[in-house]
């Protein structure tokens, strides 16, 4: 069994193969490497079955009927929800223009046929770990990002809110018992504490263990 699919989870290979005895080969191979895998015998069925479920990777065969593994790759490569999806051609074509061009398509590895199936797995695993190296990579600076955006915000409004804190504060004082006033105070301090209370919940988006700092109560809600 594969340590690395062990570790991280079995994965899923499409193989796109219109030769049926090297299609059931690589099943039989890649299976027993650890992984989860589907098969389609040309490029048509492999981007119909990839709208269901996407894999983590794709070997494809160039020379397939009805659509070829150039195009199924333009394809892929061309959509936002699938350009990610790591491809690597497996073919007998070795000449430098179908590599140049399987490049240009913004494959992701070539190899040629007889293959060394050990390489293979391996090359499989490097193009998993670096979709999700990217992955993770784009996760935490997305996070990053949130971070410095409820910082600032905190930040920004902080002196307004205690600003008005302190003068709802001094107009309960001066309300001298008036419902109407007191009331007005009432429904700004409430507005005022959802306020800061959203502020606090973004700041627990990126630590969960923030508080907020206890303070004078202007009036009971």
């Amino acid at each position: 069994m594969n340590t690395y699919n062990d570790s991280l989870g079995v994965k899923n290979i499409l193989v796109a193969e219109d030769d049926k005895d090297l299609r059931r080969l690589l099943q039989f191979d890649l299976e027993s490497g650890g992984f989860k895998v589907s098969l389609a015998e040309n490029g048509k069925v492999a981007l119909d079955m990839i709208r269901e479920n996407k894999p983590d990777c794709i070997i494809l065969d160039v020379m397939m009927p009805v659509m070829d593994g150039f195009e199924a790759c333009k394809r892929l490569k061309s959509i936002n929800s699938t350009r990610d999806i790591p491809i690597i051609f497996l073919t007998a074509r070795g000449a430098t223009e179908d590599k140049v061009k399987a490049m240009g398509f913004e494959a992701d590895d070539y190899m040629i046929k007889p293959f060394d199936f050990k390489e293979l797995i391996a090359r499989i695993n490097l193009q998993i770990s670096k979709k999700e190296m990217k992955s993770y990579d784009v996760e935490h600076a997305s996070e990053k990002a949130l971070k410095e955006v409820s910082e600032r915000m905190s930040d920004k409004l902080a002196i307004p809110l205690d600003i008005i804190r302190r003068e709802l504060l001094t107009l309960m004082e001066k309300s001298d018992g008036d419902l109407a006033a007191i009331e007005s105070v009432r429904r700004c301090e409430s507005s005022r504490r959802q306020i800061r209370e959203v502020l606090a919940d973004m700041q627990r988006e990126i630590n969960p263990f923030f508080d907020l700092e206890p303070e004078e109560e202007v009036v009971k809600l």
